[in-house]
């Protein structure tokens, strides 16, 4: 036991002192702290307590005041450990860039609840990996050693340093064994399979457990090195469809109650140089895309009688905004009951296009991930629980389209047709004209028989004069899908959450503004293919092409603000009659790629495109009010300013200006 100072006469250094005596230990750091020698201290301690206040007189201070003894005390011992620790520091070999890497694998990888932090059983786990052979008996007191912040867990850092500080203590012979014990151990599978590191950085982001499979089951499919195209061969074209205008059905609207109306709306439209959803692009006057949407929702709810849900599918980027418009001009939009007016798509990892390992950006993160294509649908649903919730809360049938396209509204027939067909799946097309050439076309597998959609990214270079043949292949695919909510939830339990949707391949830079940056992958899937998914019994139909007015880009965007198109009373927008179901064909110059240029060639309004078959634009070009183009017409401008076409009709020419 420590020596206390037991004056003769008291059992106490002072008579204000407490019950507990001081100890040697007490006196001596706070007679030290006040200068006081130590072999002086050491010669007048036998003596006694009167002794001992005398010494510590001649140092000014005294002995009575035992708060301030033993807080000298207790900060003797914290200068003592603070240089004991700065001593250990010191002393600590540094980890290498390599060992960091590696364990920030393991740590990750031990880190199964993806906290960021280990707890008591995978910090066991996380130090027999990286090479420390623990006793169990002993993984308590070093797991209250590297939780240096008493949080109750280890973070990566506090690891880090536990494994330095672990290594330190060690003999030459603890690091001996556990050396040999690494080199002869077969290397964990998370070093090994690429796999598991974008599995790992997944969990981290807060990817449901419906993506990170999603994306697994398209990256294996990049890793097999299969091919992921469709060439001609492999297929037969489609010759006949059943059309909408020959269905002889009754519409049935007490299938509405049944329905949601779901639209994909996670797009920034970053192609035509937008920073936002561009569904908030105006299009008719000050309507945009998500005004008129909305508008078309109402209206079927006001002219059946009855009920339809409504959906949006948005992207983290989308969602604030869209919202907003929708609270605001819409309040009254929101579903009976429960069910929300938006769930999240999925967000993918983009992959290293030189060893296909997670593409990394430390300059900017977000750049490392990418949107993984709308086949994302069906693990968004199901990863989101929205797929459970429709289910449970009595919708059998969902309509899905793009929310750039004005011409797919809900239809009685269709949704009629759908439901009496017992199809589990069902996809609109149009017939293909010169200005569908470069979208996916329907056609027949020629293994199966069944139906398929190729997308021009599927096919070989040297089939592309036949994917581009409208003769040949008849049908596209407008992106209006049908679905049986019970027959998808079959499906993707079958799958064990996953869609086995074809992958396509995008090679891109990691930072798309800098295209000196590293080259990666983006897998992307197509949620039209999934027709292909669900065999014989899925069912294509032939629309016309009022069902299909989109906006991929900035030609798109002139030929639907032109007379060439009209909004009709339930809100659609559609060719005009006069058209005969095909769209004028717009050709403009790389200069107006973007919304904003696009506005400086018609400040004025846009020209009219009725009886307009093809417009091209060369150079910068100014329209002034009034301009009509019929037939084919092509404007150029050579020179480097902007030159203004003056009002008039032009017709069957080319005009330099």
């Amino acid at each position: 036991p420590p020596r206390t100072i037991e004056p003769p006469n008291s059992g106490r250094i002072c008579e204000t002192a407490s019950a507990m005596p001081l100890t040697l230990a007490e006196v001596r750091w706070f007679l030290l702290e006040n200068g006081v020698e130590a072999d002086k201290i050491d010669a007048t301690w036998s003596k006694g307590r009167a002794a001992l206040e005398d010494l510590a007189g001649t140092a000014g201070c005294s002995l009575r005041d035992e708060g301030a003894v033993r807080a000298a005390h207790v900060a003797a011992l914290a200068k003592k450990e603070e240089e004991k620790r700065a001593a250990t520091e010191a002393s600590l070999t540094p980890l290498t860039e390599e060992e960091r890497a590696r364990f920030r694998l393991a740590f990750d990888h031990f880190d199964a609840d993806g906290s960021g932090a280990l707890d008591h059983a995978e910090f066991r786990k996380a130090m027999i990996d990286s090479g420390m052979m623990p006793l169990r008996s002993e993984v308590t007191g070093l797991f209250q050693e590297a939780d240096v912040d008493g949080s109750g867990t280890v973070n990566f850092d506090e690891y880090c340093h536990f494994i330095q500080v672990y290594r330190a203590k060690q003999s030459w012979w603890e690091r001996l064994m556990e050396s040999a014990m690494d080199c002869l151990s077969p290397k964990p599978s998370y070093l090994t399979n690429p796999t598991l590191r974008f599995v790992r950085k997944m969990k981290h982001a807060g990817c449901t457990r419906s993506a990170i499979d999603a994306f697994v089951h398209n990256y294996e499919q990049l890793r097999s090195a299969a091919s992921m195209m469709i060439p001609e061969d492999a297929i037969f074209p489609v010759d006949q469809l059943p059309a909408l205008e020959d269905i002889s059905v009754q519409p049935d609207r007490s299938l509405l109650q049944h329905t949601v109306m779901l639209k994909l709306n996670g797009g920034l439209g970053t192609g035509m140089g937008l920073e936002k959803a561009k569904s908030l692009l105006p299009i008719s006057g000050d309507d945009t895309f998500l005004d008129l949407i909305a508008k078309q929702v109402l209206h079927m709810r006001h002219a059946s009688g009855g009920s339809l849900a409504f959906l949006l599918m948005n992207s983290f980027s989308t969602s604030a905004d869209s919202m907003a418009l929708l609270k605001h001009n819409f309040p009254n939009l929101s579903n009976e009951g429960e069910l929300p007016l938006e769930f999240l798509q999925n967000k993918a990892p983009k992959v290293s296009a030189a060893d296909l390992s997670p593409a990394s950006w430390p300059a900017n993160p977000e750049l490392e991930w990418c949107p993984p294509g709308h086949g994302d649908l069906y693990p968004a649903m199901e990863g989101s629980g929205t797929l459970d919730r429709l289910l449970r809360e009595g919708y059998k049938y969902m309509f899905v389209s793009n929310s750039d396209n004005l011409g797919a509204t809900m239809d009685l027939t269709l949704l009629t047709w759908f439901a009496q067909s017992g199809a589990p799946f069902a996809m609109e097309v149009a017939a293909r004209t010169d200005s569908d050439k470069k979208g996916g076309h329907l056609a027949r597998s020629a293994e199966t028989g069944g139906l398929l959609l190729r997308e021009s990214a599927q096919c070989p270079e040297e089939d592309e004069a036949r994917f581009a043949d409208v003769n040949r292949h008849r049908f596209f695919n407008t992106n209006n899908l049908w679905l049986d909510l019970e027959a998808l939830q079959k499906k993707m339990r079958l799958g064990k959450g996953v869609m086995p949707l074809p992958v396509m391949s995008n090679k891109k830079t990691v930072d798309p503004r800098d295209k000196a940056s590293a080259a990666v992958l983006q897998l992307e899937t197509a949620m039209g293919a999934a027709i292909q998914c669900f065999g014989a019994e899925a069912k294509a139909i032939l629309t016309p092409r009022s069902r299909f007015a989109p906006v991929k880009t900035t030609n798109d965007m002139l030929a639907l603000m032109s007379d060439a198109y009209e909004i009709t009373r339930d809100h659609r927008m559609v060719l005009k009659g006069e058209r005969g179901g095909v769209p004028p064909t717009v050709k403009l110059d790389g200069a107006y790629k973007f919304v904003d240029a696009l506005k400086t060639l018609v400040p004025n309004g846009p020209p009219s495109l009725l009886h307009c078959s093809k417009l091209t634009i060369e150079g910068k070009v100014v329209f002034a009010k009034g301009v009509t183009f019929k037939g084919a017409v092509k404007v150029a401008n050579a020179g480097p300013e902007p030159k203004t076409l003056k009002a008039g009709t032009y017709q069957d020419q080319t005009v330099e200006l």
